[in-house]
């Protein structure tokens, strides 16, 4: 079985002779590690004065993979807003693909208060009532 390498953009892909499906990348050209999330954020512009909903879907201390719905698009740079975690970030979008487009950060995101606050209530069965009497500790059947 022979291998292959090849450089293309900085990333080393080994490719097998007999298996050209198998791939195997030894770098990445990502600087901070990604986290996959799926959070409501505003992307705001005109200071504030202009919002439009959309979707966190990668966060990295970089920049973010962002999902804007809508036919108006994302302004080439913008505050990312997270309410929820009480995130903000200036942007500066560095790619776009449809309706997601990909943002650097201009400078640290600033952690401000929350907004608001996730609350999650158990979704249990309410208990069934009974007429039998409990029984006391220590107490046999």
């Amino acid at each position: 079985m022979s291998l292959v390498r090849q450089t293309v953009s900085n990333t080393v892909v080994q490719l097998h002779s007999q298996s050209s499906a198998v791939a195997k990348v030894e770098s990445d050209a990502r600087v901070a590690m990604r986290r996959r999330v799926l959070k409501a954020g505003v992307v705001a512009y005109n200071d504030r004065h202009v919002s439009l909903p959309c979707t966190v879907r990668d966060v990295s201390a970089t920049g973010a993979r962002v999902r804007v719905e809508g036919s108006i698009s994302a302004p080439d740079t913008f505050e990312l807003i997270i309410d929820i975690d009480g995130f903000e970030a200036n942007c500066q979008v560095v790619w776009r693909k449809g309706n997601e487009i990909g943002v650097r950060f201009l400078g640290a995101p600033r952690m401000v208060a929350p907004k608001r606050t996730q609350v999650i209530n158990p979704m249990m069965p309410t208990p069934k009532a009974s007429l039998r009497r409990k029984p006391k500790p220590g107490e046999t059947i």
